[in-house]
This record gives C-alpha cells, sequence and structure tokens, in this order.
C-alpha cells in the first residue's frame, strides 16, 4: 500500500486566527482546500493526517483520515507539508530524500523503518529539519509553499482557473453549463453549473476572462453579475443584485450579496447586505451586518503591513483587506481599514473604526473592549449554528474551549482581561 501524510509544521502559527478551528491544510485556495487538492492528486493511496493534537478529534471528525496514527507497518510514506499550494504531484516512490524549500520541510520520502520515529509532535518543531538534513539526502525544491493568509488570497484566482482545468472541467461530468431564461452568458463553455442549480432573470455570468464554477442547489437571485474566475460552494445563496467579482470563493452554505472581489470565505458564512469585501480571508460562521465593508488599499498605494499578534509583518501586498477568524459578528455599518486581522469569536460593534487587530474572543464598542465570555459566545455559536440546521458536536465544543485558552496571549497582550 502507497502511503502519504499531510502534516502541519511549526508555520501554522502565521495562519492565526483562521487554523484555530482547523488544520492549515483545511484551508481554501482555488476550488478546494490543500488537502482535497492533495488528495486528487493521489488516488488509490492511503492518506494519513497529522495535526496539533487538540485538534486530532475534531479533523477525524471531519475527514475519512487517519489522523496522528503513527502506525507506518504497511509500509513507506510521502510526508507532505499541509502548506503546499500544488497541482503537481511529488512521487511516492524513489530514493530517501528531503525536499526542502528556505528554511521548511516541503516534503520527507522515508522508508517503512525511518517512518516509524516519525511523529506529530515532530514537524511542529522548528528544529526538526536539521534532524532530517544530517540524516538523509536533500533537495532543494521551488514550488508554492504558502506561508502567510494573504498569499492564499493572492494565488486564488489562478488556482481557480488551474482546478478548472485540471480536475473541473474534465471530471465533473455530471455538470453542464445550459440556458437559463433570461441570463446572458459570456463565453458559456467555461461555465459550469451543478444540479439543481437556479439562476434568476437579469443575471449576467461573465467568464472571458476566467472560469466559473456553479455548485449544487446554488440559488442565483435576480441582476446579479458574477464575473470569473469565480468558485461558488454548493447550497450558496446569492441575494439579488450581488456583485461578484473575480477571485471570489465561496464555500458551500454561505449567503452572500452586495460586492465581493478576490475574497475567499469559508463555509456557512453570512454577508448577506451591501457592503464591498474585497482580497479577504474569511472564517467560517461568520456574520457581516449590513453595509459593513473594508478596505483594501492604503490611500498612499503603499504595501500593506498586517499586525499579527505580536509582531506587525509587511505583506508586500498592494491589494490586501482583512482575515477574519471563525464565528465573528459585525454590527451593520462596520469599517474595517487596509490589513485588518479580526480573531476568533469576535464582537465588533463599533460606530468608529475597529483597531487593525482584535484579539480573539473580544467584546468590542466604542465605549470598552473586554474578553467576551467563553459560556456566552459558545450560546451564540450554538445558536447560529442551529439555524442552519447544524447541531454543534462534542468535538467542535471542545476545541472552541480550547481556543479561548490558547488566545489568551493576545488578549493580554492588547489589553487588560474584565
Amino acid at each position: 500500500m502507497k502511503n502519504i501524510c499531510i502534516f502541519e509544521d511549526n508555520e501554522y502559527q502565521n495562519f492565526l486566527p483562521l487554523v484555530y478551528s482547523r488544520p492549515v491544510y483545511d484551508l481554501r485556495c482555488g476550488a478546494y482546500t490543500i488537502l482535497e487538492r492533495i488528495a486528487l492528486q493521489y488516488p488509490g493511496t492511503n492518506i494519513k493526517l497529522f495535526c496539533r493534537e487538540y485538534l486530532k478529534n475534531l479533523t477525524n471528525e471531519n475527514h475519512p483520515y487517519d489522523v496522528n496514527e503513527t502506525n507506518f507497518d504497511d509500509g513507506n510514506c510521502l510526508f507532505i507539508n499541509g502548506r503546499l499550494l500544488t497541482s503537481s504531484s511529488i512521487p511516492i516512490s524513489g530514493k530517501e530524500e528531503v525536499g526542502i524549500k528556505d528554511d521548511s520541510i516541503v516534503y520527507a520520502r522515508l522508508n517503512k523503518e525511518n517512518c516509524l520515529s516519525i511523529t506529530p509532535e515532530r514537524f511542529l518543531d522548528k528544529d526538526f529539519i536539521n534532524t532530517l538534513k544530517e540524516k538523509f539526502e536533500v533537495k532543494i525544491v521551488d514550488t508554492e509553499l504558502i506561508r502567510y493568509p494573504w498569499e492564499l488570497i493572492s494565488n486564488n484566482q489562478k488556482q481557480i482557473t488551474t482546478d478548472f482545468t485540471s480536475y473541473i472541467s474534465t471530471k465533473e461530468k455530471l455538470l453542464q453549463s445550459k440556458a437559463y431564461n433570461g441570463v446572458h452568458l459570456i463565453d458559456g463553455s467555461q461555465i459550469l453549473t451543478g444540479k439543481n442549480a437556479v439562476i434568476k432573470p437579469g443575471c449576467v455570468l461573465d467568464a472571458e476572462n476566467g472560469p466559473i464554477y456553479i455548485g449544487n442547489n446554488v440559488s442565483i437571485s435576480p441582476n446579479s453579475v458574477i464575473e470569473g474566475p469565480v468558485y461558488i460552494g454548493d447550497n450558496v445563496i446569492i441575494k439579488a443584485v450581488s456583485r461578484i467579482r473575480a477571485g471570489s470563493n465561496i464555500g458551500k452554505a454561505c449567503k452572500v450579496g452586495g460586492e465581493i472581489s478576490n475574497t475567499i470565505i469559508q463555509d456557512y458564512s453570512n454577508k448577506q447586505h451591501d457592503g464591498f469585501l474585497g482580497d479577504s480571508y474569511i472564517g467560517s460562521w461568520v456574520n457581516l451586518g449590513a453595509n459593513t465593508v473594508n478596505s483594501n488599499l492604503t490611500n498612499t498605494y503603499s504595501t500593506v503591513k498586517v499586525q499579527m499578534i505580536d509582531k506587525i509583518i509587511n505583506t508586500g501586498q498592494t491589494f490586501f483587506g482583512m482575515i477574519m477568524g471563525d464565528h465573528t459578528k459585525t454590527a451593520i455599518n462596520t469599517r474595517f481599514t487596509t490589513g485588518s486581522n479580526v480573531g476568533f469569536a469576535c464582537n465588533i460593534l463599533f460606530t468608529s473604526t475597529p483597531p487593525k487587530f482584535v484579539p480573539s474572543f473580544s467584546w468590542c464598542s466604542d465605549n470598552n473592549t473586554m474578553t467576551y465570555d467563553v459560556k456566552r459566545e459558545l450560546q451564540v455559536a450554538k445558536r447560529m449554528m442551529e439555524r442552519r440546521n447544524k447541531i454543534m458536536t462534542q468535538n467542535e465544543e471542545e476545541v472552541f474551549k480550547t481556543i479561548f485558552d490558547l488566545s489568551e496571549k493576545e488578549r493580554q497582550l492588547h489589553y487588560k482581561k474584565t
């Protein structure tokens, strides 16, 4: 049996708050998550997953693979970094070697005996690369190993097009581009719609500059414009007069409206009303109030800087909007500045502009910013999920509570706990 194991390394920290509740390989870019794309590249293989220990049970609940199991008695294994964004596979068979880019492990191809000493914790140790370098032949590789969330955003348009060409248009035989009454299709050969998709009159789907994928049971209300490349997942609802621009990547069961441009949205989030959302990455179970907007370009046209908990990083990007963790909510008319970083499970109630960095589990208003009581926020999260006929599992609840403890450092650094 051929084995691959997708692992997290120490660099997962650069993707907080988005990865508090998921391994880094469950982040989206293009038509798939990183894990989904790697799995497509290795059909018929035995897939194992390594992640942080507190995410083990939830990850096992969400995926049909062994998680953090270190039994490799059935053969050799190719270990692949969960930050690897590529559409070309690394050979499973071959001599033992370690692929390196800069100071990170891209892959490690090991025989059965050497696999037995490998654990998830070892890949999370930033010094493990030195151990591998000393023991195995090293190959320097030039590939897309993402280091920060904005690299997912900047690669998103290209990746949608690549995924459409490599996987969707050739393998999704049940999909078809069909005529819809009163709907204008531009370059219809690059538009694929799933089963029971409803597109109302007055809509324009423009695939002239890139493909458009519309999943099963999607509903697009009248007079909306979609400009490819765009990916829209199953069971998404798009409100009337929406503008879904190039690079929009909308996960399953989201409800969206207004203007969205080059933005990745994880599953089950809402942005139903008017307001601009651009060059951003939004987590799951987020609700953006009416007229919530973000800036994605500074007035000086300089590259955008982002506060990442305890350090400020220059993204090198001229266009970058914001990062927002799961379960965060905003009030109407919320206005985020360029390069904002909003944590997990926050409640944003500012009438003025929020700070560029908001720690996880923050209750923020014009008068005060304080810790959001975890029991109260847990009730809100369960209530929102129930509205989508989803019941929070015990594993989800345990992870939720763990994130509260893990994010204490953020709150201590940025305000006094009350």
